[in-house]
């Protein structure tokens, strides 16, 4: 015998529908329906594995320089890979509506020098710079220290909403 679904009349609020299934008791009915629910659940996720697309890999300098894009909460690319000791340009580009920035956490570095426009500058030794929405800075710098860094927006709440990335010294 077949599962069969079907809708429940009874006096329950507007919208709310009960499903039974008919030629099946007991547990079964209750796996019958709970196989069903995950397969609704699954399909509205998107399936199963294979669906997400691939982290691309970090972004390398070309003859020193790199553009970074700022926007609407993110960064292009995510993810920066620069060598040990070589000096880097990064261009900041804001293509978003607001003031963002680019701060690199914790690494130490040499020769920095940083061009922000707007209100937002570097200070001392700060691997950091800012554009106004629809301009650009630049930071130069000799990264000294090799691992795994984080660059993010520190304009309040940008970093929670997805303006942060990772940076690779090599």
């Amino acid at each position: 015998m077949g599962l069969r679904l079907s809708h429940v009349g009874s006096l329950r609020p507007a919208g709310r529908t009960r499903l039974v299934a008919r030629g099946v008791s007991g547990a079964s009915s209750k796996c019958a329906l709970l196989l069903l629910f995950l397969a609704v659940a699954l399909a509205a996720c998107g399936g199963g594995a294979g669906t997400a697309e691939p982290t691309p890999p970090p972004l390398r300098p070309e003859d020193g320089a790199l553009t970074v894009r700022g926007f609407e909460w993110g960064f292009e690319p995510q993810a920066i890979a620069l060598r040990l000791g070589e000096p880097v340009r990064i261009v900041f580009e804001n293509d978003g509506r607001t003031l963002h920035n680019f701060k690199i956490e914790e690494l130490a570095a040499d020769d920095i020098d940083s061009e922000s426009s707007g209100p937002l500058s570097a200070k001392e030794g700060q691997l950091f710079v800012g554009a106004e929405a629809g301009q650009r800075g630049t930071l130069r710098f000799v990264p000294q220290e090799a691992g795994s860094f984080v660059f993010y927006c520190t304009i309040r709440r940008h970093r929670e909403l997805g303006m942060n990335g990772t940076l690779i010294v090599e």
